[in-house]
């Protein structure tokens, strides 16, 4: 004779949980961003150039932000639909702003490695156009020369942070527009 189970004696399979995605498509964007940089090297796309032409300004935004976007968009609609096509606006929220966190710290650790070793003459550059930022100014400019050392630092870290931050504020906006509760 065979056992019948009772709806209230079934096991509910634990959720997925995001970490796994979220750090996935972290590594990949961060790998992206750091082919980037190289790209508009060869492509002779100077982002640091304060005179740097409009359409420029727009490629390089929409390469980098636009593309960051959709990563954390991405890593939502997958993990709804690693759930069964619902998740909640928390879980969604979450998934996004690992991401954020995730290739905030990727992208700063590729920063570091590429200043310090992939390309060294790249941070020279940084400070020849942080001096002439500076102009006449020579405190200013002791400023700058006084951060020469440090350079690699500020520059990975605020991108670091940067990039969580501005994860972030995406993740609140994009988990409201991907969240979908199961109906009771």
């Amino acid at each position: 004779m065979e056992e019948q189970i009772l709806p209230e004696q079934q096991i509910i399979p634990e959720q997925k949980k995001p970490n796994s995605l979220a750090f996935k498509v972290a590594i990949i964007f961060a790998i992206y961003t750091l082919a980037l940089v190289y790209i508009f090297k060869l492509a002779g796309i100077d982002s640091t150039n304060p005179d740097m032409p409009i359409v420029e300004k727009i490629i390089s935004m929409v390469l980098s932000y636009g593309v960051f976007i959709l990563a954390i968009l991405y890593a939502q609609l997958t993990h709804k639909k690693e759930l069964g096509g619902f998740i909640s606006y928390a879980r969604a929220f979450s998934t996004g702003f690992k991401v954020a966190a995730y290739a905030g710290l990727f992208i700063g650790l590729l920063f570091i490695l590429y200043y310090k070793v992939l390309d060294t003459a790249a941070l020279d550059h940084l400070m020849n156009v942080a001096i002439e930022k500076a102009g006449d100014n020579e405190q200013q400019v002791r400023g700058v020369e006084m951060m020469r050392g440090y350079m690699w630092i500020f520059t990975s870290f605020g991108a670091a942070i940067f990039y969580t931050i501005f994860g972030l504020v995406v993740s609140v906006i994009s988990a409201a527009v991907v969240k979908k509760e199961p109906s009771l």
